[in-house]
């Protein structure tokens, strides 16, 4: 009896997927994704192997930057998103600024497990300013990180402040000035470091 070319492909996926269940020492998903993650960002970014490992290091840092607020329930001001998202865009253009900003954004939501309404403002706000940053790579690095961190606090306050109760402006104002001591501080000391292992 001759099989169809449908139970065929139907056999074929009934041995991937047990295959993927298995996970054997040597193909395990929480190894093969982020292989597959680094393959896709060395072809996206031209084949350039230090910027794939550059980007993915910053990737990891800005995701893990915020996990602080698992255990302290304040607003994650101290950040490494804005920095590799600006270093990102200057680097490898204003799309992969884009997706890096975006990307990190909600990652570092998750990983802090502070996933609210106010995380997709606060992607929108990244994805733009990973835009901007790449046409404004022309300025100093230390001025334009505090510009776009001006920039991302100008975009999400407004929303942030809706509420208008005086905690919430209470927090809006720590953060405000908690994010920008701190982006100025990372892009005096890491910014220029950072653009050179990129270059």
């Amino acid at each position: 009896m001759e099989i169809s070319v449908s139970d065929r492909l139907l056999q074929g996926a009934i041995n991937i997927g047990a295959f993927a269940k298995k996970e054997n020492y040597f193909f395990k998903w929480r190894y093969v994704v982020p292989a597959m993650a680094m393959l896709w960002l060395y072809m996206f970014l031209g084949k350039d192997l230090k910027g794939a490992i550059t980007v993915s290091i910053l990737a990891i840092a800005a995701s893990y930057s915020t996990i602080y607020k698992r255990v302290i329930r304040i607003p994650s001001a101290i950040e490494l998103v804005v920095l590799g998202t600006v270093i990102t865009s200057i680097s490898y253009g204003p799309v992969a600024g884009a997706i890096f900003g975006i990307t990190t954004t909600i990652a570092s939501e998750v990983i802090s497990a502070a996933v609210d309404l106010f995380t997709f403002v606060y992607a929108f706000a990244r994805g733009v300013i990973g835009v901007a940053a790449y046409f404004l790579s022309g300025m100093d690095i230390v001025l334009l990180g505090v510009l776009m961190t001006l920039l991302f606090n100008g975009i999400c306050q407004p929303v942030y402040l809706l509420p208008g109760d005086f905690e919430t402006k209470i927090k809006a104002v720590y953060f405000f000035a908690m994010n920008i001591t701190f982006n100025f501080l990372a892009f005096f000391f890491l910014g220029n470091f950072l653009l050179s292992l990129t270059a």
